[in-house]
């Protein structure tokens, strides 16, 4: 299967999960890509298979690469891990071996970020119990009271009262 992908003078890329077709279209131009187009992981030996070929790989979260899984990929040049860390990936064999290896270190900084203060509003502005009325039917639109009086205990003991602050 590789020996008709693979053309002689272009690298061969092994992408081991989903990407978006402009990333494939990208390598594509400039080398021979093999990809997997499931959203399925690929098995460690299918991996491994197309791997002993390859000149890179992409890989992902649920893959991981130790000393075995290099043994068998003489070509191997660089791993481009599309992760923030590498907790499964052996980085000292890979040096050991001349084998690049990146990671994406601010890859989840923005996302994570962002639902951090997503969750905040939700819990704050009590989104979740104003959902559930909505959709149990028993909203009957706004009333000049507080509906997060009605549908929530009140948040800080503190509060004059024993309600909730504004």
């Amino acid at each position: 299967m590789l020996a008709r992908i693979h053309s002689p003078g272009r690298p061969l890329v092994v992408v081991t999960h989903q990407v978006h077709e402009q990333v494939k279209e990208l390598l594509a131009s400039r080398c021979a890509v093999v990809a997997n187009d499931s959203v399925e992981s690929w098995p460690r030996e299918k991996i491994l298979d197309l791997a002993q070929a390859a000149d890179a790989l992409m890989l992902f979260m649920p893959d991981s690469v130790d000393e075995q899984f290099l043994q068998r990929c003489p070509r191997l040049k660089i791993i481009a891990a599309a992760l923030k860390g590498y907790d499964n990936f052996d980085v000292a064999a890979c040096t050991r071996r001349g084998v690049w290896f990146t990671i994406a270190p601010d890859l989840l900084s923005a996302p994570t970020a962002e639902l951090t203060l997503g969750l905040i509003l939700g819990i704050t502005r009590n989104i979740l119990a104003g959902d559930q009325l909505v959709r149990s039917g028993r909203f009957r639109g706004w009333r000049p009271i507080s509906v997060r009086q009605r549908i929530a205990r009140p948040h800080c003991r503190n509060c004059r009262h024993g309600q909730t602050r504004p």
